[in-house]
């Protein structure tokens, strides 16, 4: 699992869906974000092994169109993981 913080060159609506568009179609993003600040969108990225992401990242992420920029972070552990929404049931 690998998150890939993702810059664009330009954040004009039609560019935002653009990516957001050829996001929805990979298979190995399993989560996307648009975020407010310096990155654009935070990615959740699974691959079976390094070598695997690496061809992911070089042939489909980087060259992505309008990406300006992709920083990795690959995870060392999952410490805390809970699907769902934390919402208290009321009697």
């Amino acid at each position: 699992t690998v998150f890939a913080m993702v810059s664009l060159r330009s954040q004009a609506e039609h560019d935002l869906e653009a990516f957001e568009s050829y996001i929805a179609e990979l298979p190995e993003v399993r989560e996307c974000y648009m975020l407010n600040g310096e990155i654009d969108f935070i990615l959740k990225v699974v691959s079976r092994d390094l070598q695997s992401f690496q061809r992911f990242l070089t042939s489909k992420l980087t060259p992505a169109p309008n990406v300006s920029s992709v920083k990795t972070s690959l995870t060392i552990r999952t410490s805390k993981n809970v699907p769902g929404v934390p919402i208290e049931l009321i009697d």
